[in-house]
């Protein structure tokens, strides 16, 4: 039997969910109104999400200007592509180790699995950020992977039991039949995982590399410590926060790092914009059925 809502109550919920909604979005807003008002506008203070002089030229100027207090030729537009680089190539990493272990840890047998499972599930609550940082430097800069690509290898490793606790739980819905017959027209056990399990896992690896991108993206601790010798290396993010004493005699340009912030959040509305549907499909199997 089904419990109906009354007219009060469904009018209280929707108030709330719009107060929270109002709530969320005003900062974003107040954001994208900031990106086109000069800094004298923004220091004198005011939450007016109106500029009084409208102006494009924050965004002119920050895409061809350096994010760092260095003397230093590279702009904008190369941390943009430096965290590209890091953001595409962290998310094939996670995707196709998660794929694999997953399928292993799901489908496989073999000796320890339980144990192992559930001790590499355990890591999830380990916090990974200040605890982690001074060995993870300490390794990279032994081994010299203080670069962009060791900077990918060290992020794709930090969500990967998460990962794999949402992908097993998808592939809980796909039937074992389909690897049986699989193995019956002569498919191997890899085989088996690149033709028919890879492939129906599209929605919730779909998932992953949208998060995956999203945390890479927005990380600013570990590159900001690890390409620290490498300034032409430097991501956006680490950029945009350098922005803030950027201006000299320690004054912050809030109108650029607006508009830098708004820069380095339209890939990622673009992505989830694109990727809607997988997103919501994929979490929502992935974490229902796990």
């Amino acid at each position: 039997m089904k419990m109906q809502m009354s007219k009060t109550a469904k009018f209280f919920l929707y108030f709330f969910l719009i107060l929270c909604t109002l709530f969320v979005l005003f900062p974003l807003a107040y954001t994208v109104s900031a990106s086109f008002k000069t800094n004298m506008e923004i220091a004198s203070g005011g939450a007016n999400l109106i500029p009084k002089v409208f102006t494009t030229d924050n965004y002119k100027q920050v895409w061809g200007m350096s994010g760092s207090t260095l003397d230093s030729k590279t702009t904008f537009a190369d941390y943009t592509w430096n965290s590209l680089k890091v953001s595409v190539l962290t998310v094939a990493i996670t995707v196709v180790l998660t794929a694999m272990s997953a399928y292993c840890f799901q489908r496989g047998r073999f000796p320890g699995k339980t144990v192992l499972y559930y001790f590499f599930l355990a890591t999830m609550f380990i916090g990974a950020g200040t605890i982690t940082v001074f060995p993870v430097l300490r390794i990279t800069t032994k081994i010299g992977l203080n670069n962009w690509w060791g900077l990918a290898l060290v992020v794709s490793c930090m969500g990967s039991a998460s990962n794999l606790f949402l992908t097993m739980g998808y592939l809980k819905t796909i039937p074992k039949e389909l690897d049986e017959s699989a193995k019956i027209d002569g498919c191997t056990f890899f085989s088996t995982w690149l033709r028919i399990i890879l492939p129906l896992s599209i929605p919730i690896l779909g998932t992953i590399a949208l998060m995956t991108f999203r945390g890479s993206w927005n990380n600013w601790m570990l590159p900001r410590l690890m390409l620290a010798s490498d300034q032409t290396a430097t991501t956006l993010v680490v950029a945009i926060v350098n922005l803030a004493n950027n201006g000299g005699s320690g004054a912050s340009q809030y109108n650029l790092m607006m508009a830098g912030s708004m820069l380095s959040m339209a890939p990622m509305l673009i992505m989830f914009l694109i990727m809607n549907e997988t997103f919501v499909e994929g979490i929502t199997q992935g974490s229902v059925k796990g």
